[in-house]
């Protein structure tokens, strides 16, 4: 659940005035521009949503801030806090750091040792020997010399194979040929009991570490793209694929155990043509769909679905690495002119279609970035 806030926080108020700023600097909105003329009385009208969940991780973290600078000693009558006096970080300190005034800090962990005059800092100390450890006995070993090599004569030649001395390779099997292994192993994969021999991909994102720092795409597409053609044999071509069902699965009705088997082909220009012909931008719903065909996957049922939404993102990427993407304008025009209101996926869906039935198509967008929610939310 979430909690509906009012704007008052002055972190929040200034994180928002730069966004707004931001967003303003970037598409010259008018809207934005008269919100930040009359701030902050305009920040009354915004709500701060805040989801109870992260709310508690919030404080987690403050509570884990307190604790970690709940230690301190006291130096002539003064108070020093610091986290490297946490009782776990004690003895993974080697060198106090100089206090002036005193010449060591006692940490936690060393209040607890006894005092002794063999442990003062200001004397000599001598250095311990460690214990002997007990020397196990000797055991008789006999050494059993290796049966002498007996070398025969092989194609005409003594001792020699391909004109080489026994035991050296030729320089062809000597090489370690990555891309044949790969080739081998590619070769190897099982289609038909795919979904039974092979698990799904599970590390999908980016590490969080990396991906805060910049606003790129939180998918790990070089994983996904290396292990593709395995996720694709876990497809099971069923007789019934309710992940094209426009009721249950894909509201486009992708063909998608198609484009699976065709991936698993490595046949990337044929499958171009089947997503193609129900979609008219999978660069876009590669992306942001939410995967209902994922949801309705038979393999589902029993054991975690194939990944098609990676497979069809990584079909589009392929096709456009490869130049495969090209604006084709219809051969005849029918002289008639379309309007298309909202330049949203939807109406840049209805202009595609139509410009491809040779209409003259003229997409209307009230904003001044085209995209709909994909460019505004």
């Amino acid at each position: 659940m979430v909690d509906l806030l009012s704007v008052e926080d002055p972190e929040d108020l200034a994180f928002l005035h730069a966004t707004i700023a931001e967003f303003v600097s970037a598409t010259g909105s008018e809207v934005g521009q008269a919100v930040l003329d009359t701030w902050p009385v305009s920040a009354t009208g915004f709500v701060k949503v805040f989801p109870h969940e992260y709310q508690r991780a919030l404080q987690e973290l403050k509570d884990e801030a307190e604790a970690a600078n709940s230690f301190s000693v006291t130096v002539n009558g003064d108070c020093i806090t610091s986290p490297n006096l946490d009782i776990r970080n004690a003895y993974a300190i080697d060198n106090t750091p100089a206090v002036p005034g005193m010449r060591h800090v006692v940490l936690p962990a060393e209040a607890l040792e006894p005092d002794s005059d063999e442990d003062s800092d200001d004397e000599e100390k001598s250095p311990k020997q460690p214990p002997k450890m007990p020397l196990m006995p000797k055991m008789p070993v006999k050494i059993i010399a290796p049966p002498p090599v007996k070398i025969v004569e092989v194609n005409g030649q003594n001792g020699h194979t391909n004109g080489h001395t026994n035991g050296v390779k030729d320089i062809e099997d000597s090489i370690n040929d990555v891309g044949m292994k790969k080739k081998k192993r590619e070769n190897l994969l099982d289609k038909t009991r795919g979904f039974v021999k092979y698990k799904r991909e599970t590390k999908l994102y980016r590490d969080p570490e990396e991906r805060q720092h910049d606003w790129e795409e939180i998918f790990d597409f070089k994983n996904v793209r290396r292990g593709l053609k395995t996720q694709a044999a876990r497809c099971m071509d069923c007789g019934v694929p309710f992940c094209h069902s426009t009721s249950h699965g894909c509201p486009l009705g992708n063909i998608i155990p198609k484009f699976n088997d065709l991936v698993f082909h490595n046949d990337w220009k044929e499958a171009l043509n089947q997503l193609t012909q129900t979609n008219n931008f999978p660069e876009f719903t590669g992306r942001v769909c939410p995967a209902p065909c994922e949801g309705a996957c038979v393999l589902g049922i029993n054991e975690p679905p194939v990944t098609i939404k990676n497979i069809e993102c990584t079909i589009i990427d392929n096709a456009f690495d490869n130049g495969w993407i090209k604006a084709t304008a219809p051969r005849n025009r029918t002289g008639k002119k379309v309007a298309i209101v909202g330049s949203g996926p939807s109406g840049l869906a209805a202009a595609d279609q139509l410009n491809k039935a040779g209409h003259t198509v003229t997409v209307y967008e009230r904003n001044n970035r085209c995209g709909g929610l994909l460019m505004y939310g």
